[in-house]
């Protein structure tokens, strides 16, 4: 019997619930079963006083006496409802439509007012009731004692540590203060940055536009950990417009997806594992789809692939243009483009890029069989992570085949509200507030400390800036130094609109008051432009956004009802249809053929990648998240370096019953030491490792759990942004715990194998 398993029986002996000797099993029994629970029931026999009295009167003698112990503070007295609501029966729940503030539309269960399960929304065009973890979780964080839950204003030397106790302010004095500040900025021509995410929701970006208009220095900022800007920027170029076309999933019969997750945490993703699903029916074989997925680390995707090739970063440029030369060569791609850029791929070929990177020559067969088979069916993808140049190729090669026409769906095109700021924007920015030209700094439900690459210093920046704001749920890493810190509302709490498609808006509605003294972050922009900042209205933005779809949304739409009536219709579904024709722009080569990989392999490639739970690191605090074992490594509340066995014994690196050895990797003048994970299916030489970890400051749960690879980012990018080359690589010789479930309770175990004839469970 290994250590292992010692320790383990150790461990049950300890508790009583594993010997081997028949005395102990004997007692074992006799405390489980005690004599009389095995026999049959006589009903003759059974007592006077049945289980219901006998459960009534001691829950209701326990109740008094907890009681009597208690110094809880009287609100009162309770009594039912004096005049119950139309829409409320005891015992029966209320389901109502409202959105995440991703745009995600929900359908959240309550029972007498208090929201208990959030599931996706049916009338949803996008999701139709499908959802993610993060979703199912989302209720937690509404619970979460954690929240911010009063205005808090502080001088900046004040907010410096998490745990220190903040004095509760009020809003109105708060209120007062911010319109002087702001008023100063804007007579004094400094500027108010307004630093938020991708804008998504047409009230809120109306809302901005006012907001504008009383204080002109105002400039809105967006910047996300992970997003889509090189996909939008190739397409831009590829067809004249960064409206990109939704993928139609379920089209495809042959789908190979370069480096990209899409039925794991790609944008889209919801979308596309219903429609790519639909297709993998197996009563139904003569319709399934096949997927070929070509990756170097290991994906949700790459797990769920019929074919799967392992290949580094730097290779599958190569990759595309091998493909798009072996449908050129074989007059499958009859599109009179292919000539005009022949000269781009005529020198590459699929067997050539097996042999170099050695991929299954097999699989290469299979694939030409299937492109020939497929033709305009056979649909190119890749990954949000993936650098331009990549994102043109792919374009290139699906014009050329025809599955861009078949494939895409160029009536439901993804729209963008107001054009995302770019690193150039943010740095210019900084060098603002570092002199001192920014006056007002808005972190807008925003956490660009954490975030933002680091050789940006945005953090350093910020102590050039007189005034700063915080609006967020919970103290982040950016309002650890700020003149006013303000709670804001959960999704759940909050109204507003999300348009993430032409043709369709969601809608979000509060389905509980706010638990606590906060505030929807629009209603306190909406505050600061009125007339008299210091009346506050609870439905301030309600009534704005109504007016806002009153005046421009209803009179897209097709109806006879009143506004009124329609309103409430959509707040009823959740989504509302509008008309909107999409215009497809033309595709122009040029793009194609004047781009070029100019990377090089070196050292060791990092892909620093989302994570499947925590995504950016905005989840953190989030317990259920940290818990739910990664989908391929099945380690809970930590990130690591996944490396592949070959580089593990190159390296000689030990993993063994989850002691990890600890790695320091060295890259763009950053060094971080973190645990080691072997991951077979990685490629050589490759390390991936997941951010929205190591957060500083992300509440009890979140903060400091696993490590911070944000340090890597730069603001020139590598490869891409979330790509890198020519990392250094030691072993520190410290080991690390790495928790996973991927042996809890191994069916071979001899330590547990048996447990339930140990312990006499099963009769």
């Amino acid at each position: 019997m290994s250590d292992h398993t010692n320790n383990k029986s150790k461990y049950w002996k300890s508790l009583g619930l594993y010997d081997e000797s028949p005395e102990a099993l004997e007692q074992t029994k006799k405390r489980e079963f005690m004599d009389g629970v095995k026999n049959k029931f006589d009903v003759n026999k059974m007592p006077e006083f049945s289980r219901r009295k006998f459960l009534a009167a001691l829950g209701a003698s326990a109740a008094f006496a907890a009681t009597s112990c208690t110094d809880y503070r009287d609100k009162g007295e309770i009594i039912s409802y004096n005049k119950k609501p139309v829409d409320v029966t005891y015992g029966k729940a209320n389901h109502y439509a409202s959105a995440m503030n991703d745009g995600q539309s929900v359908l959240i269960k309550t029972r007498e007012g208090r929201p208990i399960k959030i599931d996706g929304n049916p009338e949803d065009p996008i999701g139709k009731g499908k959802i993610d973890t993060g979703g199912q979780a989302s209720i937690l964080d509404l619970y979460d004692p954690q929240r911010l839950q009063y205005p808090v204003a502080v001088r900046k030397s004040d907010m410096v540590l998490y745990n220190g106790e903040l004095t509760k302010s009020e809003w109105k004095k708060i209120d007062k203060e911010i319109v002087e500040k702001l008023n100063e900025a804007a007579s004094s021509g400094k500027e108010i940055a307004i630093f938020g995410e991708k804008m998504i929701s047409p009230t809120a970006n109306k809302l901005i536009e006012d907001f504008t208009a009383k204080y002109p220095t105002t400039k809105y900022y967006s910047y996300q950990l992970f997003e889509d800007s090189n996909r939008r920027n190739a397409w831009k170029k590829s067809y004249g417009t960064s409206e990109v076309p939704a993928i139609k999933w379920a089209e495809p019969d042959v789908i190979l997806t370069v480096e990209g997750d899409f039925l794991g945490n790609d944008e889209g993703h919801i979308e596309a594992v219903r429609e790519y699903t639909s297709r993998r029916d197996v009563d139904n074989p003569k319709k399934f789809n096949k997927l070929y997925s070509v990756e170097s680390r290991f994906s949700m995707t790459g797990a769920n692939a019929d074919y799967r090739m392992r290949l580094t970063p730097e290779a599958q440029y190569e990759f595309v243009l091998a493909l798009t030369n072996e449908a050129y060569k074989n007059s499958l791609a009859p599109n009179p483009i292919g000539a005009e850029t022949a000269s781009m791929f005529a020198a590459y070929s699929l067997d050539a890029v097996a042999s170099k990177y050695g991929i299954d020559k097999e699989k290469i067969k299979h694939l030409k069989e299937d492109l020939h088979k497929a033709k305009d069916k056979f649909f190119l993808h890749t990954g949000d992570i993936m650098p331009e140049h990549v994102h043109l190729a792919v374009n290139h090669f699906n014009e050329l085949v025809g599955s861009a026409k078949s494939c895409y769906d160029w009536n439901d095109v993804k729209v963008s509200l107001r054009e995302q700021s770019n690193i150039d924007d943010i740095k210019l920015l900084v060098n603002k507030m570092k002199s001192g030209n920014v006056g007002v700094v808005m972190h807008f439900d925003s956490n660009p400390v954490y975030t933002l690459p680091a050789d940006i210093a945005y953090a350093d920046a910020l102590k050039g800036v007189k005034t700063i704001i915080s609006m967020t749920e919970m103290i982040n890493e950016s309002s650890e130094i700020c003149n006013y810190l303000l709670p804001i509302n959960h999704a759940y709490e909050s109204w507003g609109d999300f348009k993430l498609r032409k043709g369709s808006i969601i809608t979000q509605q509060p389905v509980i008051a706010p638990l606590y003294d906060t505030r929807q972050k629009e209603a306190m922009l909406l505050n600061w432009i009125s007339d008299d900042p210091t009346v506050f209205e609870d439905d301030i933005y309600h009534k704005y956004m109504m007016k806002h779809w009153e005046e421009s949304v209803y009179p897209l739409l097709d109806v006879f009802s009143g506004f009124r009536e329609l309103w409430y219709s959509v707040l009823h579904d959740g989504v509302v249809k509008v008309s909107e024709p999409a215009t497809a722009g033309a595709y122009n080569a040029t793009a194609f053929s004047q781009s070029r990989n100019n990377t090089a392999k070196s050292g060791y490639s990092v892909l620093l990648t989302k994570s499947y739970t925590l995504l950016d690191g905005k989840r953190a605090n989030n317990g259920w998240l940290q818990e739910i074992p990664h989908p391929i490594s099945k380690v809970t509340w930590d990130n690591y370096a996944a490396i592949s066995p070959a580089t593990a014994k190159k390296l000689n690196v030990n993993y063994k019953d989850n002691e990890a050895d600890m790695l320091e990797v060295s890259l763009s003048g950053k060094k971080l030491e973190l645990p080691v994970m072997v991951q077979p299916g990685m490629a050589d030489d490759v390390i991936n490792i997941e951010l929205g970890y190591g957060r500083s400051n992300a509440g009890d749960v979140g903060t400091n759990v696993g490590f911070d690879a944000n340090v890597f980012l730069t603001s020139g990018g590598g490869i891409s942004r979330w790509i890198y080359t020519g990392a250094d690589v030691k072993v520190t010789g410290n080991t690390y715990e790495l928790v996973s479930t991927q042996e809890h309770h191994s069916l071979d175990d001899t330590s547990v194998k048996d447990f339930h004839k140990v312990r006499n469970i099963i009769q």
